[in-house]
């Protein structure tokens, strides 16, 4: 069965991490998972840097004190982590009547996400994490690597989350833009969505094949031509018409190719109040 994974921690994002995936799961009859993975620091972790300046008998007291405190640490986290997604699931059943399946992981977190993601799977994550030092970043240092690394669709929200009736759909002629052309005519969520095609450049009969074959898979389709700067046309269509997703491809070979590697990407998401949808 297809999934919706919910990446589950104490950030600021939390409550629309879960409407998100809940409203996605309602809406294609996804299993709803909710996956956390507990990346915390031992307390032994640092022991290294400072093993070879004491004694012997003082190491070994050291030893002894931090595998107390590990152990403690761990069974504290352990016990966060169970209330958290007790929480979270208590909400989505109330609200959605969807019933979750819990993953419960200790370790790097893109290590083991991407050892349990699937292919098929939609990913929603926060746009930052839950240490403090992110909460006034565009985007969390975790999320860039974890959208470059994994082989899913993945959804990034920010705080807050309204359920989307129309996505953007920023086109270019490309082995990636056609990919995914094909993948929204088949995505049981997008179908569902009004479609915004939406192409910046100079030559917008690019757009006429596009149009047709999307319009042919039975989607609703509004085309647009915008001249100039990709990132700012994107930003400025999707405020002006109220469209609640940016729907890109990553890594293409043209401007959008700039896309998580350059200025599209930061332009993006330090200034969309949106949810970003990236398919590979």
């Amino acid at each position: 069965m297809n999934r919706v994974i919910a990446c589950i921690d104490s950030s600021p994002c939390i409550n629309a991490i879960a409407e998100a995936a809940a409203w996605i799961a309602s809406k294609t009859q996804r299993e709803l998972v909710l996956l956390q993975i507990l990346d915390y620091y031992p307390a032994s972790y640092h022991l290294g840097e400072i093993s070879g300046v004491i004694g012997f008998e003082s190491n070994a007291m050291l030893l002894k004190e931090l595998a107390e405190i590990e152990q403690k640490q761990s069974e504290l986290a352990m016990d966060y982590s169970n209330n958290l997604l007790k929480h979270i699931s208590n909400l989505i059943q109330e609200k959605y009547g969807i019933t979750c399946t819990k993953i419960q992981e200790k370790g790097d977190f893109l290590e083991q996400s991407f050892n349990l993601l699937h292919e098929e799977d939609i990913v929603v994550i926060g746009r930052v994490g839950e240490r403090s030092a992110e909460r006034n970043k565009a985007i969390g240092s975790n999320v860039e690597n974890f959208i470059r690394g994994v082989k899913s669709t993945v959804m990034t929200v920010g705080e807050t989350f309204k359920p989307p009736t129309r996505f953007i759909f920023a086109y270019e002629y490309s082995p990636t833009c056609l990919a995914m052309m094909r993948r929204i005519a088949v995505s049981d969520l997008l179908r569902q969505l009004q479609c915004h095609l939406l192409y910046v450049g100079d030559q917008p009969e690019v757009l006429n094949e596009p149009t047709q074959f999307l319009k042919n898979a039975g989607l609703d389709v509004v085309v647009e031509y915008r001249y100039g700067d990709v990132a700012e046309n994107i930003l400025d269509y999707q405020r002006e018409h109220g469209i609640q997703i940016i729907v890109l491809g990553a890594f293409s070979q043209s401007k959008i190719r700039q896309f998580f590697l350059g200025s599209i990407a930061t332009t993006i998401f330090r200034n969309a109040t949106v949810p970003l949808l990236v398919a590979k």
